[in-house]
């Protein structure tokens, strides 16, 4: 029998190569050996091995959709959306929205501090622990404005109402145009209260003019110093896979378009304007200082939301819901088909795997950032993909778990 010096472990795994030729060597030319497989282990840098810690379960439950940021965190358990806090050795948890169906949510906290999240069917906020709408919903439909006696000039006139209450401005309805002749106003029903904007004689510029309780409301004058309407030609912000926050905006990923909303008003966005169309779905969205990556067919970077810089840096894209953060914001990462890729605050990626692994697509999957013990790890889920474990030493350890549940 030969004894074989392994020498370190910290070039982590590698399928690629025959398990009789692992052996390599590190840039300082110390001797240095790949792993073909591990299992509940951690790797540090320096190639030591660290059995990992055991676990135990705090909340029995069907459970997805886990998510924290530091400030708060949520899951999805046995079918409501549910607030999590420490208490104790265990967890608190506080129900938010109950009869969810059995989708993945996608969060982002705004700069309001209220997280926003959507499973591709709703889309909705957490404020002070509360489920609120991103915005508030517009009227139904236009009503049917008739004419009547009033004090208006001779001319046409434009008109659209909004809604307005807790949750902001909703959207304007449709512009009506309607022909007054000198002495007449403006005469409509509406089911709640509404704020009115209407234009001058001949004008093209609607201003606030009143602020009609729910039933009939007429409007017989006109004054040029009402402020202007603010959602006209905008619409609520559609829910989507991927939810996320970038110089005061809302970004959200619906099918083959990303959606952008108005600056500070998350919920609200100018279809006409405020979106970019892709060959395929959208499966990560990860911002950063600089810019956004977006990954559709492609991997694409595009640093000015209103200017034509978008940029194609990988010729694939990435499994949804692989997609995070470090803590300190200056790198980005996901999961693309062929291993981890690492993304820089300028527009710089990198598949940190693709050289050792050999790994299967996926369509899902989910990504955690974790730190223990000194070390800093990614810890990746690709649901139904062999081999078992992957590490990745040049941005983090990372590694890739075969699973079949998505959290």
């Amino acid at each position: 029998m030969r004894t074989v010096e392994l020498g370190s472990l910290a070039p982590g795994i590698n399928n690629r190569l025959e398990p009789t030729q692992l052996q390599t060597v590190l840039p300082d030319r110390s001797k240095a050996t790949f792993l073909y497989g591990a299992d509940n282990v951690d790797i540090n840098k320096k190639g030591f091995l660290k059995r990992r810690r055991g676990t135990a379960v705090t909340i029995a439950s069907q459970s997805h959709s886990i998510w924290s940021d530091g400030q708060g965190a949520f899951a999805v358990i046995d079918g409501t959306l549910t607030a999590l806090a420490t208490s104790g050795a265990g967890l608190a948890s506080s129900a938010v929205r109950a009869g969810l169906p059995a989708l993945p949510i996608s969060y982002s906290r705004g700069a309001d501090g209220d997280v926003y999240w959507s499973n591709g069917q709703v889309i909705r906020r957490v404020a002070g622990g509360a489920d609120r709408p991103i915005a508030t919903d517009p009227l139904a439909a236009a009503p049917a404005f008739t004419l009547t006696a009033g004090a208006l000039r001779e001319g046409r006139y434009l008109i659209a109402l909004t809604v307005r209450s807790a949750d902001g401005e909703s959207p304007a309805t449709p512009v009506t145009q309607l022909e007054v002749p000198a002495g007449g106003g403006i005469a409509f029903t509406v089911p709640q209260a509404v704020e009115v904007y209407m234009s001058g004689p001949n004008g093209g510029i609607l201003t606030r003019q009143a602020t009609g309780a729910a039933g009939n409301v007429a409007i017989v004058t006109h004054t040029e110093d009402g402020r202007r309407c603010e959602t006209l030609n905008m619409a609520l912000m559609p829910a989507g896979t991927v939810v996320r926050h970038h110089r005061g905006r809302m970004l959200v990923a619906s099918g083959n378009t990303l959606c952008v909303s108005e600056p500070y008003s998350y919920g609200i966005t100018d279809p006409s304007k405020s979106y970019f169309p892709f060959p395929a779905p959208v499966t990560v969205v990860e911002p950063t200082e600089g810019g956004v990556y977006i990954c559709a067919d492609k991997t694409y970077w595009i640093d000015d939301l209103f200017a034509d810089t978008l940029q194609t840096l990988l010729p694939y894209g990435a499994i949804s819901g692989t997609s995070g953060r470090s803590p300190n914001d200056l790198q980005v990462f996901w999961q693309a088909p062929g291993g981890l890729v690492v993304g820089d605050a300028a527009g710089g990626v990198k598949n940190v795997q693709e050289d050792a692994l050999e790994l299967s697509n996926a369509a899902t999957g989910a990504s955690l950032y974790r730190e223990r013990d000194g070390m800093h790890h990614i810890v990746s889920t690709r649901f139904g993909v062999e081999p078992s474990v992957a590490a990745a030493t040049s941005f983090m350890d990372a590694e890739i778990v075969r699973k079949g549940t998505i959290l």
